[in-house]
C-alpha cells in the first residue's frame, strides 16, 4: 500500500503557499520533491514585469519550532526579527556553499499562515554561525513584505537579497553586482563599498586585485 504521508502533505502545502506569495515578485521553478538535494525552488527577481537574471534559491521547512521575538522593526530590512534555530544537514550546507547565488530557508506557519526566513549566505561563507542569524518574517495578513519603504532606502526581503548577492560577489572576488535599482530598490548604490559587507571580503578582492596587476600589460 502506498502512503502519502503527513510530512509531505505539510510540505507540499508550505511550498505552494511560498510559491503563490512569491510568485509576485519572482519566477519560481520548484525542484522535482523525489530529489532530495536540500533546495525546493530556484527563483529569478522580478521588477514589475521584468526578470533581473538575479538568482537565488530557498528551501521550504514547516514550522516546528518556537520563535522569540527579538525586535518589532530590525534595523537591517524594517522587518520583524526572530531569534530560531532549525537544523540543516552538513551535507547540504556543502552543497549550498557551491552555489554562486543566495540561499535562503523560508519557514512556513500553516495554521497562521505567516512565513519566516533565515539568510544563509554569510553561513556558508563561513561568517556567522547559524544559530545567530535570526529569522525575519516576511509574510503576513496575505502581504508578503518584498519592499519595505523608508524615509531615504527601500527595505524588506529585496534589501537582503541584494546584499546576499553582493556578498556572492565579494566571495569571488568582485567588487560591484547587479544595480539595486533595477531589482525595485530606492536609496543604494551599485557603486558603494557596504561596511559590514565588503570588509569581510578583503582578502578574496586583494587576490584578484594582484591577479590583475600581474596580468595589467594584457588590459
Amino acid at each position: 500500500m502506498t502512503f502519502y504521508l503527513n510530512s509531505k502533505q505539510k510540505g507540499n502545502k508550505g511550498e505552494a503557499l511560498v510559491e503563490s506569495f512569491l510568485s509576485e515578485y519572482a519566477i519560481v521553478h520548484r525542484i522535482d520533491g523525489s530529489k532530495d538535494v536540500g533546495i525546493d525552488m530556484i527563483c529569478e527577481w522580478v521588477n514589475g514585469e521584468k526578470p533581473t537574471q538575479l538568482m537565488f534559491a530557498i528551501q521550504v521547512k514547516s514550522l516546528n519550532i518556537r520563535l522569540e521575538l527579538k525586535s518589532k522593526k530590525s534595523r537591517l530590512n524594517f522587518l520583524e526579527e526572530y531569534r530560531g534555530s532549525i537544523t540543516i544537514k552538513q551535507a547540504t550546507l556543502e552543497y549550498w556553499k557551491g552555489f554562486d547565488f543566495p540561499v535562503f530557508v523560508f519557514l512556513v506557519d500553516l495554521k497562521k499562515l505567516k512565513i519566516y526566513y533565515k539568510r544563509y549566505t554569510s553561513v556558508v561563507h563561513g561568517l556567522i554561525n547559524h544559530t545567530k542569524e535570526p529569522f525575519y518574517l516576511v509574510m503576513e495578513d496575505n502581504e508578503f513584505h518584498a519592499y519595505v519603504e523608508g524615509e531615504k532606502h527601500t527595505w524588506g526581503f529585496c534589501r537582503d537579497l541584494f546584499f546576499d548577492h553582493l556578498r556572492c560577489q565579494h566571495n569571488k572576488g568582485m567588487l560591484s553586482g547587479i544595480d539595486p535599482s533595477n531589482l525595485g530598490l530606492r536609496g543604494w548604490s551599485k557603486e558603494a563599498l557596504y561596511e559590514g559587507v565588503f570588509d569581510q571580503y578583503k582578502d578574496k578582492i586583494r587576490a584578484t586585485y594582484n591577479k590583475y596587476q600581474k596580468w595589467n600589460k594584457y588590459f
